[in-house]
């Protein structure tokens, strides 16, 4: 089970909100993941760590025994090992692009695995997210599957794809 912890420190009018902690959690049927904000790299730890025990009680309660006990196992170890791995010079920020409207100041590497819709929607709500993007298991497309205002979801396909509904 990876764990990967990263922080970084950014530059902002709020003090509170400088330190930027991220973690993710790679698990046999997803990941994981929180990013929380805070004074002091310690807070924003604090902050994120509630933020993944959330997440995990929902793995828990979604999958099956064995996998619960994978994912209790060592977290705390793991989390530990990699912030007595990460130093404050890995947490500076890459570069920034400007874009016509605004700076693009973030680009996230996301692994697409083959999946159903169904479980493609269980794992945005286990992230969290509003959106998430995912190879539909079906028709071997890249999709996006999202929530949508009324509380339903929606899911968008390439223009050229078809559509098993």
């Amino acid at each position: 089970m990876p764990v990967y912890l990263q922080i970084r420190k950014e530059q902002t009018k709020k003090e509170d909100e400088r330190f930027i902690a991220e973690v993710t959690i790679r698990l046999n049927r997803g990941v994981i993941r929180g990013e929380m904000r805070g004074g002091t790299p310690y807070t924003a730890i604090d902050h994120v760590s509630d933020t993944v025990t959330r997440q995990i009680s929902r793995y828990k309660n979604r999958y099956s025994d064995k996998t619960r006990r994978d994912v209790e196992g060592g977290l705390g170890m793991a989390i530990a090992e990699q912030l007595a791995q990460t130093s404050e010079a890995d947490a500076e920020e890459a570069g920034i692009t400007t874009l016509e409207h605004g700076q693009l100041v973030r680009t996230k590497r996301h692994s697409v695995e083959p999946e159903t819709v169904e479980d493609a929607a269980a794992q945005m709500e286990l992230l969290g997210h509003n959106f998430y993007i995912f190879r539909n298991k079906e028709t071997k497309e890249i999709n996006v599957v999202y929530r949508r205002h009324d509380e339903d979801y929606g899911l968008i396909v390439p223009e050229d794809a078809e559509v098993t509904s």
